[in-house]
């Protein structure tokens, strides 16, 4: 193949039937072929090999099982190419097993939890350069696997967490876009995701572009063009930690970031000046750093919804009142949650890479002093009418307890003539909530 400008030549695969050639795969990206010789081959020792006008080596699979040179190569329908024994289905090598930029379907990306990140996808140099260029994706696979996209050595986006169906910080990413993605366990730590096509005649695939977008597309045979299904990142709070540790991302705010409650910028002349990169400090020590690292009893959290979840989480089987209390107990654990799928999510050190979402989203739980929690809330009248005609008077400040959160006891008095309070104690004091109205006081 020769790509578009360049005066370079490249074994590659691309796709036979669309007219606009879309390469997958190439073999010599680091060892262009200049002139008009070259040639693939399988060599002496059983290798497949490319050549030089001069008959030099360029490129070699390397397959190091390979004992004599009866072998053979074959292009499968798939995109695979692979090389193995004559009279043999035993593959030797396979280009799935080692890809330049392209994500195909049935192609297994595998991950070990032990070893940590793996980089599988490597960008273009440019749109007409197949050497490495400036970005990798690939899978971190802590706590619960999620995609991320490196520029350099820095992480540029990430995908949020696995849950069995999505990718939690993707909310928009329904299932049917998914392809049959799966993660399987091969077992020993060994995982891998896969995705498979909905139908056979369906011409899809993944990829790292060379501007860094992960980008799905599907062959449109009406349009005779390649229609992009969804491209990550979308938008300038996908980029990674834009508002820095302890802040949020919005797009629909402005400005876009603002500190999480209970946090205040580090720099305010750098947050005023748009550069968020710093973020933010707590404005009142909680109380575990108050009594230097007990237990912080007094503290408590704070539901903040429809967010994408930090990044760097430790895992833990617990269900969701252990996975608070063991929170609570740890003075070093800022925040969790309890997501479906992944089960409970504990967060020590800096929370980062934060998102609000106007769609889906999880919910995350942040550890605060208790001056810091107890603010005015008020609950729609609907929701205590309903949960009142249906259950008992206990469940109902039970559920009126968790929809809080922060309330050590909530309690409901009914006047003669309809009108329903609501009675929270938070920290000391007494809120009382009029429902129904906005009147809202607080006794002390």
């Amino acid at each position: 193949m020769i790509p578009k400008n360049s005066p370079y030549r490249y074994v590659g695969i691309w796709y036979d039937k669309v007219p606009i050639q879309t390469v997958v795969w190439v073999a010599n990206r680091e060892e262009p072929i200049s002139g008009d010789g070259g040639v693939i081959t399988i060599g002496s020792d059983g290798n497949l090999m490319v050549l030089d006008g001069n008959g030099n080596s360029v490129w070699s699979a390397n397959a190091s099982s390979i004992e004599s040179s009866n072998s053979t190569a074959i292009l499968m329908d798939t995109g695979d190419l692979v090389l193995s024994r004559n009279n043999s289905d035993e593959a030797l090598w396979r280009s799935f097993s080692y890809p330049t930029d392209t994500y195909l379907p049935d192609m297994r990306v595998y991950m070990n939890v032990e070893e940590g990140e793996s980089r599988v996808f490597n960008s273009w140099k440019s749109a007409n350069d197949p050497s490495p260029g400036r970005y990798s994706m690939g899978v971190d696979p802590r706590g619960s696997p999620q995609i991320v996209i490196w520029e350099g050595l820095n992480r540029y986006w990430r995908s949020g967490h696995w849950n069995g169906i999505i990718f939690t910080g993707v909310p928009r990413m329904r299932a049917i876009y998914l392809y049959g993605f799966r993660l399987l366990n091969e077992g020993d730590g060994r995982l891998y995701f896969t995705y498979s096509k909905m139908n056979n005649s369906d011409l899809i695939n993944f990829r790292i572009t060379w501007e860094g977008y992960e980008r799905q597309v599907r062959w449109d045979e009406v349009l005779r063009e390649w229609s992009v299904i969804q491209m990550q990142p979308r938008n300038e709070c996908d980029l990674y930690n834009k508002c820095g540790p302890f802040g949020i991302c919005s797009v629909v705010n402005s400005p876009i970031c603002s500190c999480m409650k209970g946090f205040i910028p580090k720099d305010l002349d750098q947050w005023r000046n748009g550069n968020w990169s710093g973020g933010c400090t707590r404005r009142t020590p909680s109380q575990c750093q108050r009594n230097e690292g007990e237990s912080g009893r007094e503290d408590g959290f704070l539901g903040i919804e429809g967010v994408k979840l930090p990044d760097f989480m430790d895992g833990s089987e617990s269900n969701n009142e252990e996975c608070e209390e063991k929170c609570l107990r740890n003075c070093s654990c800022n925040a969790y949650a309890f997501v479906s799928g992944i089960n409970c999510m504990l967060w020590s050190g800096d929370l980062v890479d934060i998102q609000s979402f106007d769609e889906g989203g999880n919910t995350l739980y942040l550890r605060l002093p208790k001056s810091e929690l107890g603010k005015l809330t008020f609950i729609s009248l609907c929701f205590v009418r309903t949960m009142i005609q249906f259950y008992s008077l206990s469940q109902v400040c039970f559920a009126v307890r968790i929809y809080l959160r922060n309330c050590q006891m909530v309690f409901i008095i009914f006047f003669l003539f309809g009108l329903v309070v609501l009675g929270c104690f938070v920290g000391g004091g007494v809120f009382f909530f009029f429902l129904g109205g906005v009147l809202g006081s607080m006794a002390k």
